[in-house]
């Protein structure tokens, strides 16, 4: 499970909204935390004295959220760095500097074709991590108070090894945090051919479609999952999971994507990259091969789970 949770601030009261779910983490995963600023200055342009006064200013600004969380979190838990360069490329750093390390950080939400653009920096180190990342969309809030929690977890699963990566994290994190974990499974029969007899077409992608989600509730539930349940839904699956995201009170949407290297790890597959910049929900973000030796395959031995 998670044993160190990098949350990165840059001064604004969105980037502090995560702080009470980190210490919610913290809490009941037993993890560390580390706040990280990083003061995006062109030091060749700027004098050193200028420079020097705002990562003073950083230090400052870390020094007095340390101490909020200190009020609930053991404070030999909590660290803090500053570091001067590009955002994006130091959080990801920091986070592969150690194993079984959870990226937290808020999101912007937007409206229109915004919602798909990427370039903020939650939006390239989501693209970039190899550790997971847990975006908190600035809307996302509990219906009773106004902060997120964690009840339930959506887990869309499309069939494929790359998408039942995500597991592993999945059971663990519900485990600890007492959790309902809920599979989804999407499909949509529109292909071509299909229009002559679209009754059976649906019925036998449906009944394909249920069988293996509900083969996978039954190998998890072999595993000591006993809060679990799942759900096939028909059409789009990056709108059906937005969707039931919203309409599922208190969860929060955890997936896998691609496992690249090199220039393809700036690339999202279509559903999760959707799902990330549309959704009003929190959503876990697992690299394909965002594996240390804590994150064994799923049909491993359980006792081999750390």
């Amino acid at each position: 499970m998670y044993k160190r949770i990098v949350v990165p601030l840059d001064g604004s009261a969105l980037a502090e909204r995560v702080l009470p779910v980190a210490g919610h983490l913290s809490q009941s995963l037993g993890a560390s935390i580390e706040l990280l600023l990083v003061v995006e200055t062109p030091v060749e342009e700027i004098p050193q004295e200028i420079s020097a006064l705002a990562a003073t200013d950083a230090d400052n600004y870390l020094k007095q959220k340390i101490k909020i969380l200190a009020e609930t979190v053991d404070e030999k838990k909590l660290s803090y760095s500053v570091q001067t360069g590009h955002p994006a490329s130091l959080i990801i750093e920091c986070a592969e500097s150690g194993k079984s390390t959870l990226i937290l950080m808020s999101s912007h939400v937007h409206s229109g074709m915004q919602r798909l653009l990427l370039g903020s920096v939650a939006g390239k180190v989501v693209q970039a991590a190899t550790t997971p990342v847990l975006l908190i969309p600035a809307n996302a809030r509990s219906p009773e108070v106004d902060l997120v929690e964690f009840q339930r977890m959506i887990v869309p699963l499309d069939g494929s090894k790359l998408a039942e990566c995500v597991l592993p994290h999945a059971t663990d994190l519900c485990k600890a945090l007492d959790m309902e974990l809920i599979l989804v499974r999407c499909y949509d029969p529109n292909f071509p051919g299909a229009s002559v007899r679209m009754h059976d077409v649906s019925k036998i992608v449906h009944d394909s479609a249920e069988n293996y989600i509900n083969s996978k509730v039954e190998e998890l539930k072999a595993r000591g999952m006993t809060k679990i349940s799942y759900r096939i839904f028909r059409g789009s699956p990056a709108d059906q999971i937005t969707d039931f995201a919203v309409e599922t009170p208190n969860s929060l949407i955890a997936m896998c994507t691609h496992g690249r290297h090199g220039i393809g790890r700036w690339m999202l597959g279509s559903v999760t990259h959707a799902v990330i910049h549309c959704s009003e929900e929190p959503v876990l973000v697992i690299r394909g091969t965002a594996r240390d030796k804590g994150w064994p395959e799923l049909n491993a031995d359980p006792k081999d789970r750390r």
